[in-house]
């Protein structure tokens, strides 16, 4: 099983704290891209997948670490696109 395949197994399992750069890795291996966003948008991030047009609106955590709210609204978008 290819890595990114193992990060998007254990994302969908996890229920708690997630490292914000694996998450980006699987965002990566999904096909989605970064939305360039201004100068003020800070630690917002914004990623659309092309085919889909899907957009992924999210804080990117400062220490490093998705809480689990954060964590389950994205496995839920995720599954709702069919990617989990």
């Amino acid at each position: 099983m290819a890595r990114a395949e193992k990060l998007i197994q254990e994302f969908a399992e996890c229920n708690g704290p997630f490292p914000y750069k694996d998450f980006d890795k699987i965002r990566r291996s999904l096909g989605y891209e970064p939305i360039k966003t201004g100068k003020t948008s800070g630690a917002s991030r914004k990623f659309l997948h092309p085919e889909t047009q899907h957009r992924i609106y999210l804080h990117e955590p400062h220490d490093g670490t998705m809480g689990s709210s954060m964590v389950k609204r994205l496995q839920d978008t995720l599954r709702g696109q069919g990617f989990l």
